[in-house]
Order: C-alpha cells, then structure tokens, then sequence
C-alpha cells in the first residue's frame, strides 16, 4: 500500500492529511509553517507537529511516504521551495513536491478540469488551467504592489478613504472603529501608526471594517463602499485570467477560496455581480475547497511519473 501526504502550509495554521491511493487515513494540524514569517527552526516544528500528529492517527511512520506535496504561499518561488523540501526530506521519507498555495486550492476544486480560481485572505491570487492545460495568474504580487481586494488592501483601503472623509469634514463610524483597533485615540496618531516602520498588521483591520459596514441600520457607507470595491477588483483578476486562458465561446467555472470570501457576504456578492457583467460567461461555483487535499490528491497524481520540484 503506498502512503502519501499532502500539506497546507499556510501563514497561521499548517494542515496535513496522510492517505493511500483511495482513502484518507489521518490529518494533522498545527501553527503556521511560512518561512518567510516564522522562520525556519518554527516552519520545521510547525511542520514536525502536524505531520506527527497526522501519522499517529493513521498508525503509519512518516518515513514511509512515498510521496509528500506540500503548498505554501510564494511555492513557485526556487528558494523558498528548495527551503521548505529541505525541511521536509528531515521529517519525511519519498519524493517531495512543493507547490504554490493556489495550485492545491485550485486542486482541491477541479482536479484536473479547466476552471480559475480566486483567492482572498490576508493576499489575493487568482488562477486557472484551460483544457489544453495552459495556466495563468494574476495578482498575488505582494502587499505593496498587489493583493487587490484582500484583507490587507481592505484594511489599507479603509484607512485612507475614512481619513478622506474625514479631510472633507464629514463624520464616519469606519474611522471611529479603527482607531481603538490601532490603539491610538486620535486620527493623527492613527496616521503615524499607519506610516510606522514596520507597519501594523493592516488585514487585522477587516473585521472592523466588516462591524463598520453593519452598524445601524443601513451599515456605514464608506465601510460599504470598501467591500464593494474589494469584490469589484477580485473580479477583475479573475477577468484577466479567463481573458488569457479562454476563448469568448468557452463557459468557465469560477471558484472561491479564502477568508474574505468566507466572511463578507458583501464582498462575495459584489465579486459575483462585477464577474457576470464582465464575463458572462462566466459561473461561480460555490463548492467547499480543501487546499490539504488538494495537496494529497497532487500526491496521488505524482507517483511514478517523476514529477518533482527543482
């Protein structure tokens, strides 16, 4: 029977699923493996933790996979995916293959159909495979040139749109709301914390945005205004990539991943009402996505064809 283990190496949680060729055997979870956030000597322990905890229920040894896909934001990037496959080969026997996040979110949600898939949590992405098996993105380029529409740039963006209503002299509960969030009292000290090196933690501020958006009874219009636009730019990633990927006649399923989406109504419904009057042919598929399976099925996929990352 051959082993195999897929990995969701996220920034704050690190998920794992030990299965063979059919079934799921065991998963694991633990505190998040990004490299580049937690450094390495966490990332391994994180990563050590999950998988022991994923082999214990599956009664195996981790020394006998045969296989391991592990995804992890920045995954394409050579260095950090030569990082984590050393990490990994101290923990795990078999071949290692490291993918981006996307790829095992998109895995999780087509397999091996055509689709795109958009991605908002703390970074946005969005990605696709057409039937010839072509692949594009879009976004994904990092906070200070990228990651339209998620919950960093809804925090960014709702910071400077409550300090332009408040230049127009108008009054907003946004405002009001993201000042304790930032522990300051006035709007001046929330600019010098907004501008501090190193900044603050600016997706931390979408759950307020969220509690602005909502309060009263109509919900704060700037706070609206900024989930609005968060669901209309989501849209146009996913436009680029349907525009680079498939023809005017082909009909694309479009899927969503990730905590914006999971959390604001209003931006999933923005997002859907931009994405059908720029594609119409267009359909958003509101399926559960499972990136750590996603992972474990890219695995499968892998065994005895020789694919692994360089």
């Amino acid at each position: 029977m051959a082993l195999f283990l897929g990995i969701d190496g996220g920034g704050s949680k690190t998920r794992c699923i030990v299965g063979d060729e059919n079934s799921q055997l065991g998963s694991g979870t633990s505190s998040g493996c990004n490299v580049l956030r937690v450094g390495e000597a966490c990332a391994q322990n994180s990563l050590s933790a999950a998988i022991h905890e994923a082999c214990v229920q599956a009664g195996v040894s981790p020394r006998e996979f045969v296989r391991t896909c592990a995804g992890v934001a920045g995954g394409a990037r050579r260095e950090i995916a030569s990082t984590l496959r050393r990490l990994l080969s101290g923990v795990v026997g078999g071949e290692i293959e490291v993918a981006g996040d996307y790829e095992i979110a998109f895995e999780s949600a087509f397999g091996s159909s055509p689709g795109v898939i958009v991605i908002a949590g703390t970074g946005s992405i969005a990605y696709g495979r057409n039937a010839r098996g072509e692949t594009a993105r879009a976004g994904g380029w990092g906070h200070a040139i990228s990651d339209e529409g998620s919950g960093h740039w809804i925090g960014v963006t709702a910071i400077s749109a409550a300090m332009r209503t408040r230049d127009r002299g108008e009054k907003s509960i946004l405002l009001k709301e993201l000042m304790p969030a930032l522990g300051v009292t006035t709007a001046e000290d929330l600019i010098v914390r907004a501008n501090a090196n190193p900044p603050p933690d600016f997706a931390s501020l979408f759950p307020v945005v969220l509690s602005a958006a909502q309060a009263a009874d109509a919900g704060d219009s700037i706070a609206n205004q900024v989930l609005d636009h968060a669901g209309g730019e989501l849209a146009k990633l996913a436009e680029t990539v349907i525009r680079r990927l498939f023809t005017e006649s082909d009909q694309v399923n479009v899927a969503t991943h990730g905590g914006v989406f999971a959390n604001s109504v209003q931006v999933k419904n923005s997002f859907v009402d931009h994405l059908r009057s720029q594609c119409p042919r267009a359909t958003c598929d509101s399926k559960t996505i499972d990136p750590a399976l996603g992972a474990l099925e890219c695995a499968r996929r892998g065994f005895g064809s020789g694919t692994t990352d360089s």
